[in-house]
């Protein structure tokens, strides 16, 4: 019988020990905004990793900040290669070290800065989004993945979206062409809406369960033009 849940429910690294804790044969398959990965276990012992190209205990280094998305344990399913040997408790104490490093190393060398809120532009979403029914936390990014601007919103909302940011920062810095495309992200307590503004900016607006997607693509389009001037 399959075993299903989400990140929020418990930790990426606890999740990745549950199998080992009960001495489980099978497939954990872990799905978020970032992509999917699997890694098999023989008998508790984590044996092979996989997410997208990469495969091995490279692949806990890359995901084990992961905090949101969805998993499922499929019991008895074996692996087609072995690319983990490792007790599993050293393997993730190494992802830990080796993530911290490479972190270090990137601030070390000059990593993407971060830049001073713009306080006009903040107001200008503050007013933007009172204006908006429904909408609930409205910031704009660089195509960097900077934050330039942002709404003053509940505390309790703020919570809601923060796992779901550090995801959004990545894709837009990575979108190709510059220019971000709109991007509509629904979740069972949040909606999420994306779209360059220019190839310099993205807005980013995000509301409750209460705003369907129809009328969270309206509220964005009247943004964009409250922004843009088009």
């Amino acid at each position: 019988m399959a075993i299903n849940g989400t990140l929020s429910d418990i930790g990426f690294v606890s999740l990745l020990q549950f199998p080992n804790s009960s001495r489980k044969t099978g497939l954990l398959t872990v799905i978020t905004m970032d992509g999917k990965a699997e890694f098999y276990y023989r008998k508790g012992e984590l044996v092979h990793a996989r997410y997208g190209k990469m495969t091995g205990i490279e692949v806990l280094v890359d995901i084990v900040d992961w905090n949101e998305g969805q998993f499922t344990f499929e019991p008895d399913l074996e692996p087609d290669e072995t690319t983990i040997k490792d007790d599993l408790h050293h393997v993730l104490m190494w992802a830990l070290k080796e993530r911290d490093e490479r972190k270090k190393d990137q601030n070390e060398n000059g990593g993407t800065p971060e830049v001073e809120l713009d306080a006009e532009l903040s107001e200008k979403l503050d007013e933007l989004m009172k204006a908006a029914s429904g909408i609930e936390y409205i910031c704009i990014f660089t195509t960097l993945g900077q934050l330039v601007a942002r709404s003053m919103s509940d505390s309790s909302f703020l919570q809601e979206i923060e796992p779901f940011m550090e995801s959004i920062t990545c894709f837009i810095s990575e979108y190709p062409g510059g220019v971000t495309g709109k991007v509509f992200i629904e979740d069972i307590n949040i909606s999420i809406a994306i779209s360059g503004l220019d190839e310099q900016q993205t807005v980013v607006i995000a509301t409750g369960p209460s705003l369907k997607l129809g009328r969270l693509a309206m509220a964005l389009g009247r943004i964009i033009r409250e922004l843009t001037g088009v």
